[in-house]
Parts: C-alpha cells; sequence; structure tokens
C-alpha cells in the first residue's frame, strides 16, 4: 500500500519525517518541509491535519518526531522552534 504524492494538499507530502499510529489504528505522518501533521485512518484516507508556518501554539518549524498514545494524544517534536507539542485526541 502506497499514501500520499507529491504535493501540499490533504494527503500530499513534500517532506514527510516520522509516522506514529495510535491505539484505533490511526496513522499521523509529521511533514517537516509542508509545516504540518497529517491524520490518516488505518486503510490510508485522509482524515484531518492541522498545522502551519510559524512559532505560536499549533504552529510548527520543521516538525520531525511524532508519537501517539492510546488515548489519541498526538506529540510532535517541533525542531526548529525547540519544543514539543501535546494535540489532544480526546
Amino acid at each position: 500500500m502506497q499514501w500520499g504524492s507529491n504535493g501540499t494538499g490533504s494527503g500530499e507530502f513534500r517532506g514527510p519525517e516520522s509516522v506514529a499510529v495510535d491505539g484505533s489504528g490511526n496513522v499521523y505522518v509529521s511533514d517537516r518541509t509542508n509545516n504540518v501533521v497529517q491524520k490518516f485512518d488505518s486503510d490510508g484516507s485522509f482524515l484531518v491535519s492541522w498545522g502551519t508556518f510559524g512559532s505560536g501554539d499549533g504552529y510548527f518549524h520543521e516538525p520531525k518526531g511524532i508519537a501517539a498514545d492510546d488515548s489519541g494524544d498526538v506529540y510532535v517534536a517541533d525542531y526548529m522552534n525547540r519544543r514539543i507539542q501535546k494535540f489532544d485526541g480526546g
């Protein structure tokens, strides 16, 4: 199975960096070049994305590492902002 293609839209990537899976089987991909996190269901269907370039809450500057817990909370290593952001999946 293959997900995505080159680009900046929903389900597209320019610099996919890390992948995480939550307890429900949803898949999260951090895209450092697009400064976004995308969420897919276990079949690879695009669900939602969040983030854009910047330094405020919910903004990214090269998101790299990503992890998800059984509650669906998502943790993103926001590399150039030198921080970890937590997003509530509950």
